[in-house]
Order: C-alpha cells, then structure tokens, then sequence
C-alpha cells in the first residue's frame, strides 16, 4: 500500500548575527543533541511547526519528515546543506508540541459558529499579530474581484473596511 509523507524543512542561518537567541550550532551539534536542537526550535518556531503537523493530519500523511538545512556558507543564500532529518508520525508530533487535535477541531468549530452568524457578504478574517485575537472584517462587494479593478487614485479615496 502506498504511503503518503509531509515533508518540510528547518533552516538555520547565520547563528552568529545578533538576536539569532543563542541557538545550538546543528553542524556540530545534531547528532549528538538532536532533542535539544528540536526542543529549542518547538520554542522558537511553535507556530510554524504546528501549522505543520496539522497540516501533515489533515492531508492523511501517516509520516512527517523534517529536514535540517544549513546555508554552506552565511553569506551566501542560494547554496544549501542538508545535515539530516527527523520522522515523526502527525498525532506524536501534536502531541509532542503539547497540543491536542481534539482543541485543535474545537478552534475551527467555533470559528465556522462565528462565520455563520454573520450577514451575508465577504469577509476578510485577520490573526491580530500582537495580541491573541481574531478580527473580521466585512469588505464591499466585489473587493476581490478580478475584473472590478479600480484605477489608484480611485481605490484611495474608498473608505476602510467595517470592523465587525
């Protein structure tokens, strides 16, 4: 039977640059402290490895697969190393990350409770980047559109969105 596998990758940059949080060098330290360097990549990038793992269980994939990649050189951003990777299955990884794919359903549920609530129209749902909150915004009638396009000077002069 065949297998379906989610693969993504990690990378490190310039470890050396200021505010890179004193991270563990992977060239020297992956494989001998590949938890660490895993533990401290779930704190940095919580987001964006669980965005993964949701998305490996929504796809079907019975494995994740993620990659550790290193620029060959600091300066240099179009050549690349792969030092390894790391498989997991999507429930241990979720579960690894403290999340729970029942909470995670939960979210979704209330969110689509929310949207059917709301008159109907387009809207534009937006993460608050400072705070933890969700905001939507209704926008006019064919805002989106690809044929409804307005010169400049005119879509300037529109009025912002309604906050709902």
């Amino acid at each position: 039977t065949p297998r379906q596998l989610f693969i993504r990758a990690l990378t490190q940059h310039d470890i050396s640059a200021t505010g890179a949080g004193g991270v563990l060098d992977w060239r020297s330290r992956l494989d001998t402290q590949r938890g660490a360097i895993m533990a401290t990549e779930m704190i940095n990038n919580a987001g964006k490895l669980s965005r993964w793992a949701f998305q490996a269980l929504l796809s079907g994939a019975d494995q994740m697969k993620i990659g550790y990649i290193v620029r060959s050189n600091p300066r240099d951003s179009s050549r690349h190393t792969v030092l390894g990777f790391q498989s997991y299955r999507p429930l241990e990884f979720i579960a690894n990350l403290g999340l729970s794919e029942y909470n995670a359903w939960g979210i979704v549920k209330a969110l689509v409770d929310l949207c059917l609530d709301l008159e109907e129209g387009r809207y534009v749902i937006m993460r608050d980047p400072n705070n933890p909150l969700i905001r939507i915004y209704s926008v006019p009638a064919g805002t989106f559109d690809e044929t409804n396009e307005k010169p400049k000077e005119e879509a300037d002069n529109d009025d912002e969105a309604d906050m709902i």
